[in-house]
């Protein structure tokens, strides 16, 4: 009999699982994210992580969703210290990150711009 894939998570549940990750993987005091993305699954990534992880001191969005950051998530981040900016390109949001988080699949991410511990979430699968 063939395999099939699994059912594919809601937004809600990958972000969650995503954010259980980064709190098992990532070193203490991890400073960045970037989410590369657009649309309901980068706004359920950026909850999950403001929401589920500390010390994030800045998320960045590429190539980030219109009227963002939302208002909700805006006062959430704002509320835990947590700094929400897009980047121009790709490059610049990967510079120095922590964690980064691919919501859909795109191109490879080069390792060589992120923080020397990255960790690199791939949620979309």
């Amino acid at each position: 009999m063939p395999r099939t894939a699994p059912p594919a998570l809601p937004y809600e549940a990958a972000a969650q699982l995503c954010a259980a990750a980064a709190q098992t993987l990532l070193v203490p005091r991890v400073s960045s994210a970037t989410v590369l993305g657009t649309g309901a699954a980068v706004a359920a990534h950026l909850t999950a992580l403001v929401r589920e992880v500390p010390g994030l001191g800045n998320i960045t969005v590429h190539p980030g969703p219109a009227r963002w950051p939302h208002a909700e998530a805006a006062a959430a981040a704002a509320a835990q210290g947590t700094v929400l900016t897009t980047a121009a390109s790709r490059e610049r949001a990967l510079l120095g990150a922590d964690l980064v988080v691919l919501t859909g699949p795109g191109l490879p991410v080069d390792r060589a711009l992120l923080a020397p511990s990255a960790v690199v979430v791939e949620a979309f699968r």
